[in-house]
């Protein structure tokens, strides 16, 4: 059943099975308004029973006796009272009770707890209130209980950003130049390659100005050392100042690009292959290192001369695939 408290109005869900009696005594739990609510089943069995009319009295003729005393016949019917007789004089004493009882409450509004020990102990809670306000209740309280987002801290990201440069830059630098030592090293070559790190002098690289020209290679018996690679070609002066001391570089590389093998040697020195069939290894090591060169051709370079040079690979390196040669130094004079 719906209960409205007759002050401030609000509705409220009760069960009528909890009302025992006539009625019982409800506190608002909005307003601290205390009122007595009617047993609705006791009311609608009130209003069934018929009403009974009381009969209009008849005039009687008076009568005489002896004794000169003169009596009226009683009015039964108008002394009849209603059934319910009782019940409205018990509501009467309630109606009276509650009006004190609202005047106490508001002239001290504070008493109404210390009031609450004589009541029925059926005061209305929040949760008997109206469905709107319930709904927007429930609401109100799952949003309470909603966490917070909580936000990202600083100490993630800088974790996150040293995780990143471990993975990338350290753990292949480790592999490189401590597992795989030669991997490293053709790393560092690439690198000097692409940011010039070769000697310069007026802004200018002196290795840059040399080309190499006519490169080949052959496979020689030697009697001592058995077969043996000789690579030669020519290096061009092709800068328009002399050069000096030009040092050739060649690598033996096998599949992977691992370096096996390399050699230098100084341009202007040249083996014949007489000398290249007798000759130990130590000999021709010793005739290729020569910085002047045969004939002190290595000396002076004029701007678009010419220069041979020989690079010996003692035996055969198993794996190998191709062999590179550069210029790996050059002074310039003045």
């Amino acid at each position: 059943m719906i209960i409205q408290c007759k002050q401030c109005r609000t509705k409220f869900r009760f069960d009528d099975a909890q009302i025992v009696g006539d009625g019982l005594w409800m506190r608002c739990s909005r307003c601290q308004h205390v009122f007595f609510q009617d047993n609705p089943k006791k009311t609608t069995a009130a209003a069934d029973i018929p009403e009974i009319k009381p009969v209009p009295p008849q005039k009687v003729a008076s009568e005489k006796t002896a004794n000169r005393l003169a009596f009226e016949p009683a009015d039964v019917a108008a002394k009849k009272e209603i059934p319910d007789d009782d019940v409205a004089k018990f509501l009467h004493d309630v109606m009276a009770q509650e009006k004190t009882a609202d005047d106490d409450i508001k002239q001290r509004p504070s008493s109404a707890d210390s009031a609450d020990a004589g009541l029925a102990d059926m005061a209305l809670s929040t949760e008997f209130e109206n469905l709107d306000e319930l709904h927007e209740s429930r609401e109100a309280s799952d949003a309470v209980l909603q966490p917070p987002v909580r936000k990202k801290s600083g100490g993630r990201k800088v974790a996150l950003v040293i995780w990143a440069i471990l993975i990338i830059i350290v753990v292949p630098a480790f592999i490189s130049f401590v597992v795989f030592p030669p991997l490293g090293e053709r790393y560092v070559r690439i690198v000097y390659q692409y940011i010039g790190a070769a000697e310069q002098q007026g802004g200018q690289s002196v290795a840059a100005q040399i080309k190499l020209q006519d490169i080949r290679q052959r496979v020689i018996n030697n009697y001592i050392l058995g077969n043996i690679r000789v690579v030669e070609g020519t290096a061009v002066n092709q800068a328009d100042f002399s050069i000096a001391r030009i040092v050739v570089k060649a690598q033996i590389l096998d599949a992977y690009a691992v370096v096996l093998n390399e050699r230098v040697s100084y341009a202007g020195n040249i083996l014949n292959d007489e000398e290249l069939v007798t000759m130990t290894e130590e000999e021709m090591a010793q005739r290729l290192s020569l910085p002047e060169g045969r004939n002190n051709s290595n000396d002076r370079l004029l701007p678009n001369e010419r220069i041979p040079f020989m690079i010996v690979f003692a035996g055969e390196s198993p794996g190998l695939i191709k062999t590179t040669v550069r210029v790996a130094a050059a002074e310039r004079l003045l």
